[in-house]
């Protein structure tokens, strides 16, 4: 059975894989380029599009 210690190390460890860690979505787009910025901007539109035809 793992230790505290042990459980505390994998945990960190697990976390600093999904920040540093490679895409985890075949096709992913790195968050800082242009064509990532164009898809968010286009994602965030279709967001307001669809709360305003909500309301």
């Amino acid at each position: 059975m793992a230790t505290m210690a042990e459980k505390k190390k994998r945990r960190r460890g697990e976390w600093l894989f999904q920040i540093f860690g490679p895409p985890t979505v075949n096709g992913a787009l790195q968050g800082h380029s242009a064509e990532a910025r164009e898809a968010w901007k286009r994602r965030v539109e279709q967001e307001r599009a669809a709360r305003r035809r909500k309301a």
